[in-house]
């Protein structure tokens, strides 16, 4: 008796199995770097892998490849790291401190906090893909792109931030979900919306390209 593996229930089973075991090495290479140097590499080579998986259908060693991006990734993930981890602590500095004072500075500092912490949401929702797609790119040059590409995309980032915020919602219902799903389920749909993000910036590039040339070759011939 044989199975057919392109059936859509072999596929659903197949990226199950994958999630779950990409996040299973994920906590393990979380707690490998102690927490808190080994949660921003572990996130990263879970975008690396999820858009590995999206881009070829090659098989690979799962843990081979996560390995080599949790190396490749230690230092500049953590450097993202330590600057998400900062910008949240000044807003809940902010947060906290902003029921002292009233007036017109009252709402100048709640729309300069409330306008950091939005900016800061659309970047962590774009920068880890961009950063598996540009890793020679500074982090502060991703940091600028993933607004950029907000402002390109404005629905294509909604409606990925609302897929992700109801994802957690099942996570936090369903514990033993979010055991086997949360940081690779997380990740797979960032990279997910940000593949085809990605893809429509070429198209977009493509035909600029082509318009160009044809331009350029109508100077030329004098037309």
């Amino acid at each position: 008796m044989q199975f057919d593996t392109s059936g859509g229930l072999f596929k659903i089973c197949e990226w199950l199995y994958r999630l779950a075991y990409l996040n299973i090495l994920a906590i393990c290479f979380s707690l490998f770097g102690g927490i808190l140097f080994g949660v921003f590499p572990a996130i990263t080579a879970m975008f690396v892998l999820n858009n590995k998986w999206l881009k070829t259908k090659e098989d690979f060693s799962v843990s081979k490849e996560f390995w080599k991006a949790y190396k490749m990734y230690f230092l500049k993930s953590n450097l993202l790291g330590g600057v998400i981890l900062l910008t949240m602590i000044a807003l809940y500095v902010d947060f906290s401190l902003i029921q002292n004072f009233n007036g017109v500075l009252y709402y100048l500092i709640l729309s300069s906090s409330a306008t950091v912490l939005v900016l800061s949401v659309i970047v962590i929702l774009h920068v880890f893909s961009l950063m598996t797609r540009y890793p020679k790119k500074s982090i502060f040059k991703l940091i600028r792109r993933a607004i950029q590409i907000s402002t390109l995309f404005p629905f294509l980032t909604l409606w990925m931030a609302l897929s992700m915020s109801s994802f957690l919602f099942i996570c936090l219902i369903i514990p033993g979900f979010a055991f086997l799903f949360l940081g690779s389920g997380i990740s797979f749909l960032g990279m997910y919306f940000n593949h085809f993000i990605f893809k429509r910036i070429e198209e977009k590039n493509t035909i600029h390209s082509s318009v160009s040339i044809i331009s350029e070759r109508g100077a030329i011939h004098g037309k």
